[in-house]
């Protein structure tokens, strides 16, 4: 099976690990080709055959359509496999100019208002079923991102970096913006014992951290930056806590049931279909949150005891292998 898979932009983030993680497993068995930013050919295998460009112009750049289009129809895919709005949308611009025996996947990383360049393809995948819920396009389905991680080793003083020792430690996750809802879990943890790690950057650093002063609880609430070392974070610490509004499919829950540590969300994504209702908090409900996190914090070990049946889940549903076969499922289906 001749694959070609395509991503806009030149951002970082899941979407852009995801993609590079699907082409890698799916080089082991078929001929992929990517079209993308010449920035993601360091990240994937040399088997696989690259084609650098630069997508992250206007979506109806005139040259870059004719570029795509033509290079599509000389790599010939029986699969043509389109990421995320900006290429789907592209794709569907071009879609007219494409050979008709090639097949039209596009996979739906987040909920979006607007889908109307997904209803064209002939099957649209959802990192899960939340962003698929307004798709009218009948054939769809669910695959899950796949993740593979090394468990880190457990050092006794690795928290002391950021000035926690004997605490309770909390961990939230993710790009320093709106959309995450950080001042929900702040000012959730205000009358608490626990330490607070977040980890990430972005726009509303200097918020949380006035925030932070505001509500006088500095000495609970470390903010790391950037950190290469987030799995290692999430290993030492004792909960994770999701608190945004929305998700499409947050890589940091299954990592941290995949490390064994316990995770308190917002009733985003998929989590009713992962996590134990008990610990799936109302969207912007500061006082549940709260009442969630002291409950983990005081039960600790029936906590974990509850979750190892969740932990199993993981280790079995979220694999690169487990992706990569899902996948190919729908090729082959939508080929037939």
């Amino acid at each position: 099976m001749r694959i070609c898979q395509v991503l806009g932009g030149d951002e970082e983030g899941g979407l852009e690990k995801h993609f590079a993680e699907l082409c890698n497993q799916l080089s082991r068995y078929e001929e992929v080709h990517v079209i993308a930013h010449e920035k993601y050919r360091a990240r994937l295998d040399q088997n696989i055959i690259f084609h650098a460009v630069d997508l992250s112009k206007g979506r109806r750049n005139f040259l870059v359509l004719y570029r795509l289009f033509r290079l599509i129809n000389e790599i010939n895919p029986d699969i043509l496999h389109a990421h995320a709005n900006k290429a789907v949308e592209m794709i569907r611009f071009v879609k007219r100019l494409l050979h008709p025996s090639i097949k039209l996947i596009a996979t739906l990383h987040s909920k979006k208002r607007n889908l109307k360049s997904f209803e064209i393809f002939d099957h649209v995948i959802g990192v899960s079923h939340e962003v698929l819920k307004e798709l009218k396009n009948p054939h769809q389905s669910v695959v899950y991102n796949g993740i593979d991680i090394a468990v880190p080793k457990r050092d006794s003083h690795f928290l002391e970096q950021f000035g926690i020792k004997d605490e309770f430690v909390v961990c939230a996750v993710g790009r320093l913006e709106k959309v995450k809802n950080f001042p929900l879990l702040i000012r959730a943890i205000r009358d608490l014992d626990v330490k607070l790690v977040i980890v990430g950057e972005g726009s509303q650093e200097t918020y949380l951290r006035d925030l932070v002063k505001e509500i006088h609880i500095e000495y609970k609430v470390v903010f790391t930056g950037f950190r290469k070392d987030v799995l290692e974070i999430v290993a030492h610490s004792n909960l994770c806590v999701i608190s945004s509004q929305r998700e499409g499919f947050p890589y940091v829950v299954v990592e941290a049931l995949l490390l064994h540590i316990p995770v308190v969300s917002t009733d985003v994504s998929d989590m009713k279909e992962i996590l134990p209702s008990l610990y799936i908090v109302p969207l912007d409900d500061e006082k549940y949150l709260t009442s969630r996190i002291d409950f983990v914090k005081t039960h600790y070990n029936e906590v974990l005891k509850e979750y190892q049946e969740v932990f199993r889940f993981c280790e079995k549903k979220f694999t690169l292998a487990t992706m990569r076969q899902e996948t190919l499922s729908v090729y082959q289906e939508v080929l037939r």
